[in-house]
């Protein structure tokens, strides 16, 4: 399971990340293992030949789909000779499955995209899919949808709405961990030696006397960071807006759709005040402003993703970790927009195209499939006795043969309905993911797209002026009244508040066309 886990995570880049013990983290980024990306990852010219995609096998369409992961499995072949007699029994199509590596997808993305080179379904996610759409990449899905009425089932509405542009659909959504949901990582060892009370820290200020006591206990700082910091903190709080300038959102809690200078905010710079108290106190790692990467045992993190996913994160820190949630569960355009299904414009099969989709959020069996693997290679079904409430019933779970499957789970589809593995009595789909995604906090601006075409230099310089000043801001370095007053004078002078009114006008207007 700690493999799939790490394949699973969501957010926004795709990779593993914590905001402590040397590694990164903010509000779009799954928090898991790192992808794998060693050195028997095919590249992209491992991966792609000369010859065209097939789009027929016979007289049965073949839906070629670009996914990311680790580069295509060693045994596709054996894999795509199962799916397909399964697919066929059940919808008719066959499947050619290209896994680009995480390396080799930004770039190779973009020239699929831009060359229209043949194929049916591409992963994406907010960061590329409204000027792929602009492009003119994408199919309008808004009335196809109505012929695949298992996925309007299966998916919220209001996912769906979030995946429109200009009030048309081009992008189905995995309906997955789509509520960004932060976790205080502990060191077990340490906890149990020094702050057995871990769980009942939420908060950035209850979180003070655990630091005190973790480094009472060890003589050494808890939190190490590197120069991205606790990203996060804004984005527990505040939506983005999908704009990419993280200084300015709405509020995820007091009702408002005002767009604001969020490290303004009292309620995030009460935060930012308690980090420079923890940098004055040592329980930061001093050089954690320009740190690229902090080294050592820490005894806390943050992390992105559901409880279960401890057991990838311990695996990364190499020691056993328990979790306490951090904040709430958040709920945007952005989270829900981390993992989507286009299908090509182009593309020869698009009723077909959306049929398979269908299948892959409605069938258990082919959603583990593409999840796991090849059975009796990658996995094998085993019956599992289950305890809940006094009561013990036996469920069929996953075992994780081995390691080898690279496709990047996360990246396909509904993961409720998969089957859970065999290493944990919780089912993480149900018991936690979904629960996340259905008590999360709904930003007022759900579905909300921004166009940045009047601002795009503005915002682009704002940037600039943003990634000079997070490292001291994000790790309490200096005090964050003046590091914050200094970076809005310097935003301010390049346009930032510009940004901010044309944001405003894009958003009451569609608030105002709902």
């Amino acid at each position: 399971m700690k493999k799939v886990l790490a394949l699973l995570l969501a957010g926004v880049m795709m990779l593993a990340m914590l905001t402590a013990c040397g590694n990164n983290s903010g509000t779009n980024t799954p928090g898991t293992d790192t992808p794998n990306t060693d050195a028997n990852t095919p590249s992209d010219d491992q991966n792609k030949d000369n010859t065209p995609a097939p789009t027929t096998d016979g007289d049965i369409p073949v839906i070629t789909w670009y996914q990311v992961g680790g580069g295509q499995p060693t045994n596709i072949d054996s894999w795509t000779e199962k799916v397909n007699a399964y697919l066929e029994e059940k919808i008719g199509v066959h499947l050619n499955m290209q896994c680009i590596s995480w390396g080799d997808w930004g770039n190779r993305r973009s020239v699929i995209v831009q060359t229209n080179e043949p194929y049916d379904i591409m992963f994406t996610d907010f960061g590329s899919y409204a000027n792929d759409v602009k492009m003119g990449a994408f199919a309008d899905l808004t009335e196809l949808i109505k012929e695949t009425p298992g996925l309007t089932e299966a998916i919220p509405a209001d996912f769906i709405e979030a995946c429109k542009l200009g009030g048309k659909l081009y992008g189905i959504p995995a309906y997955k961990d789509s509520a960004a949901a932060q976790f205080f990582v502990w060191t077990k060892d340490q906890v149990d030696a020094y702050y057995p009370d871990y769980a009942n820290v939420h908060s950035i200020a209850d979180a003070t006397p655990a630091l005190e006591a973790l480094k009472e206990g060890t003589g050494e700082a808890p939190l190490l960071l590197n120069k991205d910091g606790i990203s996060c903190i804004a984005g527990n709080l505040y939506d983005g807006l999908g704009v990419g300038l993280p200084g300015l959102g709405v509020s995820y809690t007091n009702g408002s759709t005002e767009v604001v200078a969020v490290y303004e905010q009292t309620d995030v710079m009460d935060q930012l005040k308690i980090l420079n108290q923890w940098m004055n106190n040592g329980l930061i790692n001093s050089d954690a402003a320009t740190a690229a990467e902090a080294t050592g045992m820490c005894g806390v993190g943050i992390a992105q993703g559901w409880p279960a996913a401890a057991a990838g994160w311990g695996e990364g820190r190499g020691a056993e970790v328990v979790v306490s949630s951090f904040g709430q569960p958040v709920l945007s355009t952005d989270t829900v927009q981390g993992s989507m299904a286009c299908i090509s414009a182009s593309s020869p099969h698009p009723l077909e195209a959306l049929k398979f989709l269908e299948l892959v959020n409605t069938d258990t069996k082919l959603r583990d499939m593409l999840s796991y693997g090849e059975e009796g290679v990658n996995f094998e079904y085993v019956e599992m006795e289950i305890t809940k409430n006094g009561e013990t019933t036996t469920e069929q779970r996953v075992h994780k043969i081995n390691t080898d499957w690279t496709l990047a789970a996360y990246t396909q589809g509904k993961t409720i309905h998969m089957t859970p593995t065999d290493d944990t009595e919780v089912n993480p789909y149900v018991d936690e993911i979904l629960v996340q995604n259905e008590n999360a906090l709904r930003s007022p601006a759900m579905g909300f797209v921004f166009d940045n075409s009047n601002v795009s230099d503005q915002i682009a310089a704002c940037v600039a002026i943003f990634e000079g000043y997070k490292g001291i801001i994000h790790t309490g370095t200096g005090d964050p009244e003046t590091n914050v007053a200094n970076m809005m004078a310097e935003m301010r002078d390049s346009g930032f508040d510009e940004v901010v009114a044309e944001v405003q006008t894009q958003l009451d207007a569609y608030l105002a066309s709902k």
